[in-house]
């Protein structure tokens, strides 16, 4: 692992994920009195295995920069971004800022590009992508982590932010009181979640089935069947599958859009809520300032008080 900048910022804030001890370096492995976590393809493993998101390994790894600014040379990520959590960069540089649920990299593209020191965790192999994507940006730091159970000391993060991803934990609302108490008192935290709404409703009735296909052949599948019926919308019989089973026609691109539904139908889980609901989550945890950024419904905005 090349030792960049931003890591000097990093080391003193780790500890052991299970125990809390603080961790030291020994140019190969984070130690603590009691476990090792190596480095391993140049990004420290805090966990053993991707355990239940193997198709978020997958996933990412295919597409390592379909939705990435920086390659596909717009602002779509970009603009989705301060949408969902209406940050600026004024406000993020400089900052440590923790993104919960890195993939391949599309916000932390953004985040490093504004000037903040963002480090990115995973469960999945997607931080392989993540890594290699800003291995010449020294204020990025990728590691494979459990959200459930992530390598830092409480209350070290200016900001921090989970955008489409706590809904795929085993319980959305308890992965997302463990962000908060990595929060700095005065720090922010914004999230989006799938919101109990439309297609999400639908596609939530289809997750048990559809997970249990091997997530190469699905891909396969959505290989075939996106551009066939984006080619063929106009045909009644593709809009009444699409009713039934609904797919992304965004219009950034056709890889976008078999990404996308990969990525809806394959997960092993598929949690969502209303916008009470994830608004009554931020002031159990004593968030003040609470407020939704867009009518993006489940993106959800709070400070934590001094």
């Amino acid at each position: 692992m090349s030792i960049k900048p931003i890591f000097n910022r990093v080391l003193p804030i780790l500890c052991d994920p299970t125990t809390g001890e603080a961790l030291t370096f020994d140019g190969e492995n984070f130690r603590s009195s009691t476990d090792s976590y190596p480095i391993v393809g140049g990004v420290p493993r805090f966990v053993s295995s991707d355990h239940y998101v193997g198709s978020f390994s997958f996933e990412w790894n295919t597409h390592h920069d379909t939705q990435l600014d920086c390659v596909r040379g717009d602002r779509s990520s970009e603009k989705e971004f301060i949408a969902k959590t209406q940050f600026t960069p004024e406000e993020l540089s400089g900052k440590l800022v923790l993104d919960a649920g890195v993939g391949a990299g599309r916000y932390a593209d953004i985040v490093s590009r504004w000037g903040g020191d963002l480090v990115g965790v995973d469960l999945s192999y997607a931080v392989e992508a993540s890594n290699r994507n800003f291995l010449d940006r020294g204020n990025v730091w990728i590691a494979q982590a459990d959200i459930g159970a992530l390598p830092f000391k409480p209350e070290t993060f200016d900001v921090i932010f989970s955008i489409g991803v706590l809904h795929h934990t085993p319980n959305t609302k308890d992965y997302f009181m463990k962000l908060v108490r990595l929060v700095k008192p005065g720090g922010t935290i914004a999230i989006w979640v799938y919101p109990r709404h439309g297609d999400y409703i639908i596609r939530e009735r289809w997750i048990r089935f559809v997970n249990k296909i091997p997530s190469r052949m699905f891909y396969r599948w959505c290989r075939w069947f996106i551009p066939w019926a984006t080619a063929h919308l106009d045909n009644p019989w593709i809009g009444a599958i699409r009713r039934i089973f609904p797919f992304p026609t965004h219009g950034l691109g056709i890889e976008h859009d078999i990404l996308d539904t990969f990525d809806g139908y394959s997960p092993t889980y598929h949690g969502i809520h209303s916008p009470e609901e994830v608004e009554g989550w931020f002031r159990e945890a004593g968030l003040e300032n609470i407020y939704r950024p867009s009518d993006w419904f489940t993106c959800v905005r709070g400070f934590k008080p001094r």
